[in-house]
């Protein structure tokens, strides 16, 4: 009962006991009566405002309670005046108000128990149990008071009939307050105040239809009916709406024999009537009897038929619901068992052939199911004993099972429910979980491997190199890890598109596999950084250094990809570990030492040092400010002039290029260009180089008419790149410079590091119409092979022979013997690092075509290099 509700009872019971008194006091006079019928108006407005404040579900119930209580204060009042009238009239306009307002209060109270929520069954065995108690108390009616009282003659049958309807409508009221209160669906206390109050209605109306002496009744009677209207206006209070507890209801409406007291017990009434009238000497009435009992009979027999329908729908709801059940298990991949404590199968075999693949006909135990499933028998026996030791809490583990030499899983709970009667055994519920743990497997491979390779991943690999390590500090050797990282991957994918670039890294890998041992773990950390755990049994790294050497042998194989031979090289760095190394340091360690290789010139492999630490820290450092220094517009270009040795003539400008850093100052191209290759950033970088030195060298030669060349330096890195050709086309065609006047200088190491891609790009190049020159000729391998393989047009003499031209008058045989080879093969020849008139004057004698040095001017800015050119033609007039 909520707080409003409460509330409301208290100050309807103070105010009834306030007027019950006052009414006892003043009862035989008007005041009396009008206290009697203001009791009766106070209950049916009480009901009133009541509903107004209840939700629209159950308002209309209640609005009919108030009309009913309203209907019988008018009828009150009806009778009243009748009386106070004199009026002789056995039935009166009261007695229809008073019939009224029964069947209003029956309606509300009707719909308030919720009939409508009911199915139809159920709303017909409401009618049949109402109309049985209605019967029998309109036969008892008759019975007690008027065949009793009169002699039947004196009283017309349709008055007879309507005063016993009296306590018959009493009566069904009653039996409707009782099914308020079996079903549960009002609070308990209201419909115990409505059945109570039903109850005084009835008790009055019998004693007054049985005459009743008036000095001694009359004030308990129409205390009675008062106090009767008072608790059935409370019922307007209950807080709970039947129709929205739909499934509540029926399942407390109550089923069975038990329904059938109400008609079986309305059977007694004939019967009983007639034996009264035997031991009291008063007149039989048989017909009456006859009719009852025939009446009675029918509506018992259809009560029993219907309970009979509904058990035999019951019953076949229940054997659908087995074959539903037996139809599910059967194609289920789940099964649920009952055992005995000694392994005895209780339940029904029938729905186990599918996932224990058993006839579902023969006696089984649990023996049987665990050598069904191919599950130990070990395990098996663990889990129970674990069920009958949790004493009811569910036990529940994943076990494999092999079964015809297949692996599957399966997942088992139990829950020992011996005690619970309606079980009697130890439960056991058997899930086949293959696809989840599959899926699992799944799962935690692409966790900890490399989708486009299969190899390990960052995770793994480091992982495993924990172990490792873990090991190395028990004495079992200290392991190394072996960081590789493709030189050349990013050309692959830019030329011929990502998916050549992704069979080139399954290719690595597959030739990574083939060259370690089985212990030893290859990773793919990203991109195309690939890394080895070498387990070695030492401490040294002579293993690792094995490894290293066979990881380079095997990427230097050409790779064919969408019918191209292909050809990449690997830097690769070597880290051992020691007592102190964690996965990531080792890592670092090797990741460092592969900086290293790489700027060293790649395709080679190096052995980490502590002190590498420092300068991969500086590497790191110009790198980062690298990446914004073009566009920060902090490079720029020199130009040293290229002098014709026989008139002094400026021919032409080598392009140098300077980096003024902004954080750093200024950095040496020894410096920053070894980092810039490393780091890819040299495409950008050159290309820049060749857009300005092709711009410039075009401006001069409009400036000064002069048909000057502009010499460009070419890193390896660029050599191989697939833009070079497409660089070097929009630097001519935004320049306007002719293609003949644009020089290329290359280094002989650049050339050899990959011959046939170094032969295919000097071709593209010289089909453009450049002129190419190899640069610091003599300090490299000097191959004449390379210069009949390699077609260029220049040659130029490394500084450090030059250098070696002396005050002693005589041109070293080395010079001469490169001019002289020069000049056969009919390329012109060019001395670099000139700073000497004896060296000069000793070329000249040679036949040294050009030179270019600090004797004829240092690197220069663009102003001072054309002021340079003006100065020359002036000079020679050329």
């Amino acid at each position: 009962m909520g707080r409003f509700g409460r509330a409301w009872v208290a100050a309807a019971a103070l105010a009834a006991v306030a007027l019950l008194c006052v009414y006892v006091g003043l009862y035989g006079s008007v005041a009396g009566s009008w206290i009697a019928h203001a009791v009766e108006l106070a209950a049916s407005a009480f009901a009133w405002c009541a509903g107004r404040r209840r939700p629209a579900p159950t308002r209309r119930a209640v609005t009919f309670l108030a009309l009913g209580l309203f209907a019988y204060f008018l009828a009150d009042v009806s009778w009243w005046v009748q009386r106070e009238m004199g009026s002789g009239l056995e039935v009166a306009p009261s007695d229809v108000l008073y019939l009224c307002s029964y069947a209003a209060l029956a309606l509300g109270v009707w719909r308030l128990a919720g009939s409508r929520t009911c199915s139809r069954d159920e709303r017909l065995a409401n009618w049949i149990d109402s109309a049985a108690v209605l019967g029998a108390g309109l036969t008892l009616a008759w019975a007690l008071s008027l065949a009793s009282s009169s002699s039947g003659a004196d009283l017309p049958a349709g008055t007879r009939l309507v005063w016993s309807l009296y306590p018959a409508l009493d009566a069904l009221l009653v039996l409707v307050g009782v099914r308020l209160l079996t079903q549960g669906a009002l609070g308990r206390w209201y419909a115990v105040c409505f059945t109570v109050g039903a109850g005084l209605w009835l008790l009055g109306d019998l004693g007054y239809l049985l005459g009743a002496d008036a000095s001694v009744m009359s004030l308990p009677l129409d205390t009675g009916w008062m106090l009767g209207a008072v608790l059935m206006a409370l019922l307007s209070l209950s807080p709970v709406s039947p129709m929205a507890e739909v499934d509540a209801t029926r399942a407390a409406v109550p089923r069975g024999l038990g329904r059938l007291a109400l008609p079986l017990g309305s059977l007694v009434v004939p019967a009983g009537m007639e034996a009264v009238n035997d031991v009291s000497g008063a007149e039989d009435t048989p017909g009456l009897l006859l009719v009852t009992t025939v009446a009675l009979t029918a509506l018992v027999f259809a009560r029993a038929a219907l309970l009979v329908r509904g058990e035999a729908a019951a019953r076949a709801g229940l054997v659908s619901q087995q074959r539903y059940s037996a139809a599910l298990a059967a194609h289920s991949s789940d099964a649920v068992v009952v055992l005995s404590r000694d392994g005895r199968l209780l339940s029904d075999p029938a729905g186990l052939p599918a996932l224990f693949q058993l006839d579902g006909t023969q006696d089984l135990e649990a023996g049987d199911l665990v050598r069904a499933l191919g599950l130990s028998a070990d395990e098996a026996h663990v889990m129970f004993r674990r069920a009958l030791q949790a004493a009811g809490e569910v036990v529940d583990a994943e076990l494999t099972c092999v079964r015809g030499g297949v692996s599957f899983w399966i997942g088992v709970r139990l829950a020992d429910l011996t005690d619970n009667p309606d079980v009697g055994g130890i439960v056991v519920h058997v899930t086949d979980i293959t696809d989840r743990k599959r899926a699992e497997e799944a799962l935690a491979h692409q966790a900890f491997h490399d989708d486009l390779t299969g190899l390990a991943n960052r995770a793994l690999f480091a992982d495993r190199v924990d172990q490792a390590l873990r090991r190395g500090a028990r004495g079992q050797g200290q392991p190394a890890v072996v960081f590789i990282d493709l030189d050349g991957f990013k050309g692959v994918n830019d030329t011929l598109g990502h998916p050549a670039g992704d069979s080139l890294l399954r290719q690595v890998a597959a030739r990574l596999r083939s060259v370690v041992r089985a212990d030893d773990t290859v990773a793919r950390l990203g991109g195309d950084e690939f890394a080895v755990l070498v387990e070695q049994s030492g401490s040294g790294p002579d293993e690792a250094v094995a490894t290293a050497e066979r990881v380079l042998a095997a990427l230097a194989a050409p790779v064919v990809l969408d019918g191209q031979s292909v050809t990449v090289s690997g830097s690769v760095g070597i880290a051992v570990g020691d007592a102190d190394a964690t996965s990531d340091t080792l890592l670092g360690d090797a990741d460092i030492a592969m900086y290293a290789a790489k700027v060293a010139g790649r395709g080679r492999s190096v052995v980490f040092d502590s002190a590498m630490r420092d300068s991969a820290v500086a590497a790191r450092e110009l790198e980062q400010e690298l990446q914004g220094a073009l566009a920060a517009d902090e490079f720029r270009l020199v130009y040293q002039p290229v002098v014709d040795l026989a008139d002094g003539a400026v021919t032409g400008f080598e392009a140098l290029l300077r980096w003024d850093s902004r954080a750093l100052g200024a950095v040496s191209p020894d410096r920053f260009v070894p980092v810039a290759e490393a780091s890819g950033l040299i495409e950008d970088i050159g290309a820049w180089v060749l857009r300005e030195a092709c711009a410039a060298a075009a401006d001069w030669r409009a400036e000064h008419g002069r048909d000057v060349t502009m010499a460009v330096n070419v890193s390896a890195v660029q050599l191989t790149s697939p833009h070079l050709v497409e660089h070097i086309t929009e630097a001519l065609a935004l320049s306007g410079l002719p293609a003949s006047a644009l020089v290329l200088e290359v280094t002989e190491t650049a050339l050899v590091a990959d011959p046939d891609r170094a032969s295919e790009c000097l071709a593209a190049l010289r089909a453009l119409g450049l002129r190419l020159a190899l640069d610091d000729f003599g300090t490299g391998y000097s191959s004449l092979a390379h210069l009949r393989q390699f077609t260029v047009d220049v040659l130029k003499i490394d500084r450090s022979f030059v250098a070696t031209i002396g005050e002693d008058g005589v041109l070293p045989p080395i010079v001469r013997g490169m001019i002289d080879l020069g000049r056969t093969l009919g390329l012109e020849i060019v001395a670099e690092g000139v700073e000497t008139e004896v060296q000069r004057r000793l070329l000249v004698d040679g036949r040294c075509d050009l030179a270019q040095g600090y004797l004829f001017a240092r690197p220069l800015e663009p102003a001072d290099a054309s002021l340079l050119l003006l100065a020359s033609t002036a000079r020679t007039g050329a």
